[in-house]
């Protein structure tokens, strides 16, 4: 919600979203609300979990795949965005994927490290 919130705020003060002219607050609240998003997500998962897996270590076992395609799927879809927008700061869309594309690659390739890790 936070995320959302910020993405529209920033939107209705218009640009400059992220550039050497200035960064809105707007768009750094959008940031920021994206990253606990994904930060949360694991454990929204694992709640969701308890009923079927008793074992809490089995749960993390499903879990951190599917945090892994939850990052995914946002690091594709603020690829797709950011292009769409030409990652400019100017525009609403590539500074929102941008951020969606940067947070999104810092969990997964966090991920990748902890399933190669064993």
């Amino acid at each position: 919600m936070v995320a959302a919130g910020g993405l529209i705020l920033a939107a209705v003060s218009g640009p400059p979203y992220l550039s050497t002219d200035g960064v809105s607050g707007w768009i750094v609240l959008f940031a920021a609300g994206l990253f606990a998003a994904l930060l949360a997500t694991p454990f929204a998962i694992e709640g969701r979990l308890r009923a079927s897996q008793p074992e809490s270590d089995a749960r993390w076992d499903r879990v951190v795949p599917l945090w892994g395609a939850v990052a995914l799927a946002l690091l594709v879809a603020g690829i797709l965005t950011g292009a769409s927008g030409g990652f400019e700061g100017d525009s609403l869309a590539g500074s929102a994927g941008l951020l969606a594309t940067i947070e999104a690659g810092l969990v997964v390739v966090a991920l990748l490290f902890v399933l190669l890790s064993g």
